[in-house]
């Protein structure tokens, strides 16, 4: 008998530290930048998985193939989805890491999701910073409003968009364009997202961000928006923009650490 009682009190010591394994180990999606593709995300993808986490690199809608092919409401379920699939794969806790147009949509994602492990945010940028430069991009918002107003929402047309400060054709509808650049838009720059989302987030956020990016002139008043909490970091590598992911990699993995 007690023998039997021993391995029983052993079996249940065994299942305890797995259920708590199982609890800790955290799963990441992350989200590539706007025209850009999962490879983006490549090498600190490898880096998360040598080092044990659960990762998934989905492509995103507005990635180069699909951009804007989906709203940004419907981008986000699929941020829903790929969640899920870290946790079928064993993933106790979830977090989001998005680069540039990902990092905001990471933190609006993050404002609706108090449940996340975490938040982190490499370059978060809504090309553009601001509207008073982009004379091409204001038309093609105006346009999408007046095909809302006469009906058209679901029709594809061609639009201008912004990425890194240069002009780039879009094809899509207006609504979908719209619900990442029209008024009404949880990331529609960062600026207005301190106002609108950044006062919401009630998980940990790392912020990373390039000393030579341009796009992370106001991270810091940014960040300042954030309700603070203890693991709430904001660091800074040396970087461009494109170059943020690859040099943030050592600051992720403290970070990380942290979290567990």
């Amino acid at each position: 008998m007690r023998r039997l009682l021993a391995v029983a009190g052993l079996c249940a010591a065994l299942l305890g530290a797995t259920s708590a394994d199982a609890a800790g180990t955290i799963g990441l999606v992350l989200m590539h930048g706007k025209t850009g593709m999962p490879s983006q995300l490549a090498k600190l993808g490898a880096a998360l998985t040598a080092s044990g986490y659960l990762v998934d690199a989905p492509e995103m809608c507005w990635s180069k193939n699909r951009i804007f092919d989906k709203p940004l409401d419907d981008c986000m379920a699929e941020i829903d989805k790929a969640a899920a699939d870290l946790k079928s794969r064993g993933a106790g806790r979830i977090v989001v890491l998005g680069m540039s147009q990902g990092g905001a949509v990471a933190l609006a994602y993050g404002a609706r999701h108090p449940e996340l492990a975490g938040i982190i945010a490499l370059a978060p940028a809504a090309d553009p910073t601001g509207l008073s430069n982009y004379a091409d991009l204001q038309r093609s918002i105006k346009s999408a409003q007046a095909m809302m107003e006469a009906g058209q929402a679901e029709t594809a047309t061609d639009f201008n968009d912004i990425v890194n400060g240069k002009t780039i054709p879009v094809h899509a509808t207006p609504q979908n364009f719209l619900s990442f650049h029209g008024p009404d838009s949880p990331i529609v720059t960062i600026k207005a997202m301190m106002t609108t989302v950044l006062p919401k987030l009630a998980e940990p956020l790392l912020w990373v961000s390039g000393d030579r990016d341009a796009s992370q002139g106001i991270a810091g008043k940014a960040f300042a928006t954030v309700p603070h909490k203890p693991l709430d970091r904001h660091v800074a590598v040396e970087a461009d923009h494109v170059g943020t992911p690859d040099a943030a990699i050592p600051a992720v993995q403290d970070w990380l650490k942290l979290l567990k």
